[in-house]
C-alpha cells in the first residue's frame, strides 16, 4: 500500500513538472510583430505650396482621401503635396513638412502617428484671427473627435466632430470659438487614426499678418522648455514675443520662467514666481534685452500648465509670426530635411550628443557636439538627413527654419515610434478538440 502511494506521489510530482515546463516553454516562445505606425502629413491650401522630405525615392506613401488605401512609390525626396493630406510608411525617419505662401508667409511641423490627445498653445479667432483646425482621420472607419476650447474667459463648451474614414476637414477657429483672442485647444479622438493641425494665421483686410503651424504637445507638464525662440533687430528695435500659459485645472498654478541665452540665464522681470489662475489662457509680454539670434526658456510650475510662445518677425519687408511649443527631450532619431537647411537648437544643462549628416551624393560626416545651456549648430548645405546618437542628459531640441517666405521653429521628436504587439498563435491541440 506504502508503495503504491508513494509511486502516486512520485508520478504526480513528474506530471507537474512537465506541465509546467510546457507551459514556460509556450510562454518563453511568445512572437512579438514590430513596426512603425504610418505618419500623416498634413493638407495643403489654395495658394499654399507644400514639400515632405523623405530619406527615399521608394518610400511609400498614399493619399488619405476617398477609397485610396494602396501604397506606391513617392519617386520624390522633396515630394510636392497637392491637395489631400498623405500618409508615409516608412522605417525609423521622421519628415520635415514645409508649407508657405509665396512672399506672404511659411511654416513647418513634422508629419507624425495618429494621436489619441494633443494639446495646442496659440493661436486667435477675433477680428483679425483667419486661422483653422484641421483634423486627418487616416483609418478605414469613421472617427469621432473632442474638441475642447479655452480662451480668455475659460473653458468653452467643447465640440464632438465626426470625420468620415480615409478623409480630412477643415475648421475655421471663429466656428468654434469666435472672439476669442487667446486660445488653447486639446483634440482627442474617442475612436479612429486621427492627426489634428493648427495653423494661426492673421490679417487686417488685405493685409497679411503671418501664419505658422502650432505645434502640439501630449499633455500638461510642471516643467516645460521651449527651445529655439527666433529673437529679431531691426533698426534698434527688437521683435515682441508673447508667452501663452494656460493652467487646465481650476487651483491655478504659480510659475518661474527662466529666459535661458548665450549671455547666461536670467528670470524676466514680472515672472519669477508669478501666479496664473486656473481654467483662462493668459498672455504675458517676454521681451528680453539680448542681441539678435535665439533663445529658449524653461517654466517650472506647481500645477500641470501648457504654454507656447508667439513671435513678431520681419522676412523681406513683409510681416510673419512663428509659434513655438514646449520641446520635449530629444531621443535617438533619425530626420529627413532634404531642401531644406535648419539650424538647430539644444538647450539642456550640460549638452553633448553626436550627429551624422548624410549628403545627397552619398557621404555622411560626424560630428561632436557639446555646451552648456544653449547651443545653436547650422546643418551643412546639400545634407538629406541627420542622425542623432550618442545623448548625454535632457536636451530639448528645435529647428529654425527660414526662407524669403517666413521663419517656423519647429520643436523636434519622432514622428513614428516603433510598437510591438503579440502575435497570436494556434494550438493544435485545442483546436483538435
Amino acid at each position: 500500500m506504502r508503495v503504491r502511494r508513494l509511486f502516486f506521489f512520485v508520478a504526480l510530482v513528474l506530471i507537474t513538472g512537465v506541465v509546467s515546463n510546457l507551459l514556460m516553454t509556450d510562454a518563453s516562445t511568445t512572437r512579438y510583430s514590430e513596426s512603425y505606425p504610418a505618419a500623416v502629413c498634413p493638407p495643403t491650401e489654395a495658394n499654399v505650396i507644400s514639400k515632405v522630405s523623405v530619406p527615399s525615392k521608394k518610400t511609400l506613401f498614399r493619399k488619405v482621401t476617398g477609397k485610396s488605401t494602396n501604397f506606391v512609390p513617392i519617386k520624390s525626396t522633396r515630394y510636392l503635396i497637392t491637395k489631400y493630406p498623405i500618409l508615409l510608411n516608412y522605417t525609423g525617419v521622421t519628415s520635415f513638412v514645409w508649407q508657405s505662401n509665396s512672399g506672404v508667409w511659411a511654416g513647418s511641423t513634422l508629419c507624425a502617428a495618429p494621436s489619441t490627445d494633443q494639446w495646442f498653445v496659440g493661436g486667435t479667432a477675433d477680428v483679425i484671427g483667419r486661422g483653422r483646425l484641421f483634423l486627418v482621420n487616416s483609418g478605414l472607419s469613421e472617427a469621432l473627435v473632442d474638441v475642447s476650447v479655452w480662451n480668455e474667459g475659460g473653458l468653452k463648451s467643447g465640440k464632438v466632430i465626426a470625420v468620415s474614414a480615409n478623409s480630412s476637414m477643415r475648421i475655421s477657429l471663429d466656428s468654434i470659438a469666435a472672439g476669442s483672442s487667446r486660445l488653447a485647444l486639446r483634440v482627442t479622438s474617442r475612436s479612429g487614426r486621427v492627426n489634428a493641425f493648427l495653423l494661426d494665421e492673421r490679417g487686417k483686410g488685405l493685409q497679411s499678418l503671418g501664419a505658422d503651424f502650432v505645434n502640439p504637445v501630449d499633455a500638461p507638464s510642471t516643467n516645460i522648455v521651449i527651445s529655439g525662440i527666433p529673437h529679431q533687430i531691426r533698426k534698434g528695435k527688437a521683435g515682441a514675443h508673447v508667452l501663452r500659459v494656460l493652467t487646465p485645472s481650476a487651483a491655478g498654478a504659480n510659475i518661474r520662467v527662466d529666459v535661458i541665452s548665450k549671455d547666461g540665464v536670467f528670470a524676466p522681470i514680472g515672472l519669477d514666481g508669478r501666479d496664473v489662475p486656473g481654467g483662462s489662457v493668459l498672455d504675458f509680454n517676454l521681451n528680453p534685452t539680448m542681441p539678435a539670434g535665439s533663445f529658449s526658456i524653461r517654466i517650472r510650475s506647481n500645477e500641470p500648465i501648457v504654454a507656447g510662445v508667439l513671435s513678431s518677425i520681419v522676412v523681406a519687408s513683409h510681416r510673419d509670426l512663428v509659434w513655438n511649443s514646449a520641446t520635449p527631450s530629444l531621443v535617438p532619431m533619425k530626420l529627413a530635411i532634404r531642401g531644406l537647411n535648419p539650424k538647430f537648437i539644444f538647450t539642456g544643462d550640460s549638452i553633448s550628443l553626436t550627429v551624422v549628416v548624410h549628403f545627397r551624393n552619398g557621404a555622411s560626416r560626424r560630428y561632436k557636439l557639446t555646451g552648456n545651456d544653449i547651443k545653436a549648430w547650422n546643418v551643412p548645405e546639400q545634407a538629406t538627413s541627420v542622425t542623432f546618437s550618442d545623448i548625454r542628459g535632457k536636451i530639448a531640441t528645435s529647428a529654425l527654419i527660414k526662407s524669403i517666405s517666413g521663419i517656423a521653429s519647429v520643436p523636434i521628436a519622432p514622428g513614428s515610434t516603433l510598437a510591438r504587439a503579440p502575435i497570436p498563435s494556434s494550438d493544435i491541440g485545442v483546436i483538435g478538440h
